[in-house]
């Protein structure tokens, strides 16, 4: 059993035993059996079912605006079963492979990812935090970053591995999950009002939370079609006319998208990776204030629309900042039929 990210191959691979001709798996998504692939086999050959894109087809993620309630179910238990036959296509009788029928493997699956050099088949650990940490340290620290009087949470696994929520008090300073010492860093940022809160999907298939500290931007762009209309009135005989107050060119379709621009703050050469895992992520939210009501917050799908960034060091840099521009993931005028 692992943990593993979907958004990375991963390959369930057996040695054909002797005698089998084909092998049959059953792939098992939160309890229903889903998929049915079978393929030829060679005896004393390997061989490879990739099973990520089918799982992450079932994977629905989810958002809540408390920290403390992130849903613990961004995940999918998953179920491969393995079986050899003595026949063609499934047919025949059932050749066993260790002893066994069926050889059957149990899997967690996350929404998370492992870069090229994380190699073949990357897993997530078991009582792992889920954000990435600083490794020029030994052992690893993990430190978050949130603003004075704020409440947070963020998401780990537990000793089988299953995706578990911690919520941050409001004053907490640090806190010790499963053997793993959590530091909060608390940043004034009293400057530009409250700081502004993007939530996302990391590279470990977690929810994380990436403050955004300094000044904000907000945009709006529209988009629209036109065309030309005859405005000529010939209804009265000998004396065309037409109307001055109408439109000749005539839009349509008109719409329009809302975007920020957000300006990080400080963070430390190691927060890097944050920044590379936002730009990367398929999952990302805003935590703003209700227009209609600025005293209640609200949480709104967004896109990143930066798609680079470059790394700064402390050496290169000295101080290490970054101005992320985020898109509405919706119009403004609804159009949701």
């Amino acid at each position: 059993m692992a943990t593993i990210p979907l958004r990375s191959p991963r390959y369930e691979t057996l040695t054909t035993p002797s005698g089998a001709v084909s092998a049959k798996l059953q792939l098992t998504l939160d309890s229903t059996l889903r998929y049915t692939i079978v393929k030829s086999c060679t005896a004393g050959s390997d061989v490879v079912f990739e099973i990520a894109e089918l799982c992450r087809d079932y994977l629905n993620m989810a958002i809540t605006l408390v920290p403390a309630d992130y849903p613990e179910t961004n995940h999918i238990d998953i179920s491969r079963a393995i079986t050899f036959y003595d026949g063609a296509n499934a047919s025949g009788s059932i050749v066993q492979y260790g002893g066994a029928d069926t050889n059957t493997v149990t899997h967690i699956g996350l929404d998370g990812y492992g870069t090229y050099m994380d190699g073949f088949n990357p897993t997530i650990g078991t009582r792992q935090i889920l954000f990435t940490p600083n490794y020029s340290t030994s052992p690893d620290t993990y430190e978050l970053f949130l603003p004075e009087n704020t409440a947070g949470a963020l998401q780990y696994t537990d000793s089988g591995g299953d995706l578990k929520t911690q919520d941050i008090g409001a004053s907490d300073t640090s806190d010790t999950i499963e053997t793993t010492t959590v530091t909060f860093k608390r940043i004034d940022c009293t400057k530009y009002g409250a700081g502004t809160k993007i939530v996302f999907i990391n590279k470990w298939g977690a929810i994380q939370e990436l403050w955004f500290f300094l000044k904000s931007t907000e945009t709006t762009n529209t988009k629209s079609e036109n065309y030309q209309r005859n405005l000529m009135d010939f209804s009265t005989a000998g004396t065309p006319t037409y109307d001055t107050k109408k439109h000749p060119i005539t839009t349509f379709n008109k719409q329009g998208k809302n975007s920020i621009s957000l300006s990080s703050g400080f963070y430390p050469e190691y927060a890097n990776a944050w920044f590379e895992e936002l730009l990367l992520s398929e999952n990302v939210w805003m935590v703003r204030p209700k227009y209609n009501t600025p005293t209640s917050d609200e949480i709104v799908p967004v896109n990143v629309k930066t798609s680079s960034m470059t790394h700064k060091t402390s050496l290169n840099d000295k101080l290490i900042e970054y101005t992320i521009e985020f898109e509405e993931a919706f119009d403004y005028i609804n159009n949701v039929r």
